[in-house]
Order: structure tokens, then C-alpha cells, then sequence
């Protein structure tokens, strides 16, 4: 008698030790599911920087190619010197050049009218990043301003940054700013600064 009651205590513990694997087993899972979203919301975060680099690349290059059109423009003007000073809310497509209409068929472009065409068409290719603007500053070291050196900055959203409802940011006013925007800074944008000298 003593023997059948050590059986039935017996499956009665071995039920008891499937259900803490099947506990521990579930927790695993779930841990493995959020390393997983997070590994997928980085590599979401690395492409668009990456998109960022590719742009500030874009820019500089045309920038250099035609660095006549920045050297000889004199006083220095966005209309053929790449210059954009526009802080993110300004650098909308409401601030975009307009077309010079140059560079189709056989008509060819001055220098000025290729820095307009080269900052419309960064401009508008942007616009691949999530809430992407663009802004080209002047150079200046102490009281003088480097005719010939830009700092280009490419500016975006980044879901991490705005994401609102979380812990670290409750609301959407106490974003992170982020240093080495133009000012005045917004929250939850992020910046790419290029220095562009001849």
C-alpha cells in the first residue's frame, strides 16, 4: 500500500516539473523576441544613417567639383555659393532654389546655376530620409569666414529620438535635442555634420 502511494506522489511531482520548463521555456522565448526587436529596430537606425552619410557625400562632392562657383561669388549668397543656413524648421521645400532650367538637352549651366541645381536636387533627395532637410553653413574661426569651406548638415527624425509613451521620453516636448544641430534645436531630430574644405 505504502509503495502506490510513492507512485502517485511521484507524478504528481513530475508534472510539477514539466510546467517550471514550460515556464522557464517561455520566458527564454520571450526574451529571444525582444533581442530580436531590438536588433531589428537598430539595423532600421543604422540604414538610415547611412542613408545620412551617403547624402552629406552627395553634397560635398558637387561641392567640390564646382568650387569655382563658391570661390568667386562675392559677398557669398545662396544663389551660387552652396550656402543653406536654415535651422530644421526652416529647411523645409518651401525654402527649395528654384529650377534653372540648365543641364537638359544642349543647354549647359554656369557654375552658379549648377550650385542651384545641386542644392535643389540634394535637397529634394532628402527627402528618402524620415523628415530629412539639409542645411549648408559658412566656415567661421573667430571673426573671419572661409570663403571656400562649407559645413554641410544632413537632419532627420529618428524614431528612438521622438518615440513618445516610453519611460525616457513621457512626452514629446521633453525629447533630446541633439548638439550639432543648427540652432534653434528640435527635439527628437537627429544631425550629420560634414566639413567641406577645397
Amino acid at each position: 500500500m505504502l509503495g502506490h502511494r510513492s507512485s502517485k506522489t511521484q507524478q504528481g511531482v513530475t508534472l510539477i516539473e514539466i510546467l517550471v520548463t514550460m515556464l522557464i521555456a517561455a520566458i527564454g522565448l520571450l526574451g529571444t523576441a525582444g533581442l530580436q526587436l531590438a536588433a531589428t529596430r537598430y539595423q532600421h537606425t543604422a540604414q538610415i544613417r547611412s542613408q545620412a552619410i551617403v547624402q552629406a557625400q552627395f553634397i560635398a562632392e558637387k561641392i567640390k567639383a564646382n568650387i569655382n562657383a563658391v570661390i568667386a561669388a562675392t559677398p557669398p549668397n545662396a544663389a551660387s555659393a552652396y550656402l543653406a543656413p536654415d535651422a530644421y524648421a526652416a529647411a523645409t521645400l518651401a525654402a527649395l532654389p528654384a529650377d534653372p532650367g540648365c543641364g537638359t538637352g544642349a543647354s549647359l549651366c554656369s557654375a552658379a546655376q549648377s550650385a542651384v541645381k545641386d542644392m535643389r536636387d540634394w535637397r529634394l533627395s532628402l527627402q528618402a530620409l524620415p523628415g530629412g532637410r539639409g542645411s549648408i553653413l559658412p566656415v567661421v574661426a573667430g571673426t573671419a569666414t572661409d570663403r571656400a569651406a562649407r559645413q554641410i548638415v544632413v537632419m532627420w527624425q529618428e524614431k528612438q529620438q521622438y518615440e513618445v509613451g516610453t519611460a525616457a521620453t513621457p512626452n514629446p516636448d521633453a525629447a533630446p535635442t541633439d548638439p550639432t544641430c543648427p540652432a534653434p534645436r528640435v527635439g527628437g531630430v537627429r544631425c550629420f555634420t560634414v566639413l567641406v574644405t577645397p
